[in-house]
């Protein structure tokens, strides 16, 4: 692990009667009712168009174009958890593509946020998993650190801090 990674194994979470109420109300509602400013801006999509997504924010802060925290993350999120990489919003290098998707999936991730690329956009559009982004590329990322991982972060406008309840439609 590079110097500097700071990690936060514990954190509240909310419960999961608290998450699942969130289940069926639109976006644009839970955003109103929260004084307009708890939604992403516009340039985060999700790759699948049918998604909806709700679970439970596990956070991490990388350097633009790295996900070396992000495969510890993968390791030590809990199922129905959603991963949120604030990433810079770089557009460099992809930090997720399906391999890590599957990976997520398999251990009961609700999904996983990118505030910058991801690869192997048109199989992971096709994925029974969630996964939102800014956009697609093939450039793999470094893997150099450092980071943070369950420390509030600010991520496409907002701030989203580690148990925060995130939702997601499936729309562009």
């Amino acid at each position: 692990m590079a110097v500097g990674c700071r990690i936060r194994r514990n954190f509240e979470r909310p419960a999961k009667e608290l998450v699942e109420a969130f289940r069926g109300i639109p976006v644009a509602n839970i955003d109103d009712n929260c004084g307009r400013i708890a939604a992403v801006d516009a340039s985060i999509y999700p790759l699948n168009p049918k998604a909806r997504l709700l679970g439970t924010a596990f956070t991490v802060n990388a350097p633009a174009g790295d996900n070396l925290l992000f495969h510890k993350a993968l390791d030590m999120a809990q199922p129905g958890d959603v991963i949120v990489l604030a990433n810079k919003g770089s557009m460099s290098r992809a930090l997720c593509g399906e391999i890590m998707s599957s990976y997520a999936k398999s251990r009961g991730l609700a999904g996983i946020i990118i505030d910058g690329c991801v690869r192997d956009g048109y199989t992971l559009s096709q994925m029974d998993f969630l996964v939102y982004a800014k956009g697609v590329t093939p450039n793999g990322p470094y893997k150099n650190g450092p980071g943070k991982m369950n420390f509030p972060v600010s991520f496409a406008g907002i701030i989203i801090n580690p148990g925060d309840i995130i939702v997601g439609k499936g729309e562009k």
